[in-house]
């Protein structure tokens, strides 16, 4: 029977076998640097397998995945490759990928992740989110049990487990209500604020657009973190849009611009400049116009409709009352 290293490190090669370009060859290092970990705990050393693993790893780009393949080698190296010492590398490997929508790598790194410590109620929770995405019902709800009760059924790993379940629940719009009301009243405004997030999506699914756009203007008041408020704030301009609310976009592109880190904002510019395009706005094009290249490209097939109402002016107000991320740094 394999280890979950080696089945880990089946996985990253059989991907690097199966893709092409670069994530075929990060996926190839990430093989041969779990390779070493898998090596290392069962007490064998093979000093060609690191040094072809570490020369497999300089040969990236620097990036926080290389940083973290460093480490993974440099503790398989130490000769105490301990399962705490291993896990915790192993999860900032998994975000990631996650990150840079790797899913497949991500699940295999937190799967590992959790086998080697299984204590972890945050490390649980995470690998539920990865096998909900990956399309694994039955896994993830596992998953989230396990997560629950690591956190003792009451913390905020609870609670954001909870708002798992329900995503993958027959009604995930019902039963995410009673998971953001219990949020709520324990005080977690940001598994609220998930909850929030995740309906709003289920919402927008099932065509209730004027629904998923009052979720997202909640969670994005409820969120305290700036990039989480940015990225809500391009959702909410999204489903605007499909309402052929230009006005509202414009008010949610400008909170993300204001709270996004510098991706997010650079979006947002290429986003308004697009949107005032299509309406016509000669002013906004000048205002927004960027000649940096874009890391994200705006296309858009939006029709303003003229006779829509627009809820730009309570969006306005909500704008308003969130301030931006120079006022919460200041006080």
């Amino acid at each position: 029977m394999q280890s979950s290293a080696q089945i880990a490190a089946s996985t990253f090669l059989q991907i690097s076998e199966t893709e092409r370009g670069e994530r075929a060859r990060r996926a190839a290092a990430g093989a041969l640097v779990l390779a070493c970990v898998q090596r290392a705990r069962a007490g064998t050393t093979d000093e060609f397998g690191l040094r072809r693993a570490r020369r497999e790893v300089e040969g990236l780009e620097k990036s926080p995945e290389r940083s973290i393949l460093d480490r993974l080698l440099l503790v398989a190296e130490s000769g105490d490759p301990a399962d705490a010492r291993l896990a915790k590398p192993l999860v900032s490997y998994a975000c990631e990928l996650e990150r840079t929508r790797r899913l497949p790598e991500a699940n295999a790194a937190i799967t590992l992740a959790f086998a080697l410590d299984g204590t972890g109620s945050a490390t649980a929770l995470h690998a539920a989110r990865l096998a909900r995405k990956l399309g694994e019902r039955d896994r993830a709800l596992a998953l989230y049990c396990a997560a629950r009760e690591l956190d003792g059924g009451t913390g905020t790993i609870a609670r954001l487990a909870e708002v798992g379940e329900a995503v993958v629940s027959a009604d995930p719009a019902r039963t995410l209500g009673r998971a953001i009301r219990r949020a709520l009243r324990a005080g977690d405004a940001e598994a609220a604020a998930v909850g929030l997030e995740e309906r709003a999506a289920a919402r927008r699914a099932a065509g209730d657009r004027t629904g998923a756009a009052r979720d997202l203007v909640i969670a994005a008041t409820r969120y305290t973190d700036a990039v989480d408020r940015a990225r809500v704030a391009h959702e909410l301009a999204g489903v605007t849009l499909a309402l052929g609310d230009a006005g509202a976009a414009r008010e949610a592109l400008q909170v993300a611009l204001a709270w996004g880190d510098a991706p997010q904002q650079d979006h947002a510019r290429t986003r308004l400049h697009t949107l005032s395009r299509d309406v016509g706005d000669v002013v906004g094009m000048r205002r927004w116009r960027s000649f940096k290249r874009p890391p994200l490209v705006s296309m858009s097939a939006y029709r303003p409709d003229p006779s829509a109402r627009t809820a730009a002016p309570r969006l306005l107000r909500w704008r308003e009352s969130l301030g931006h991320r120079a006022d919460a740094r200041a006080s």
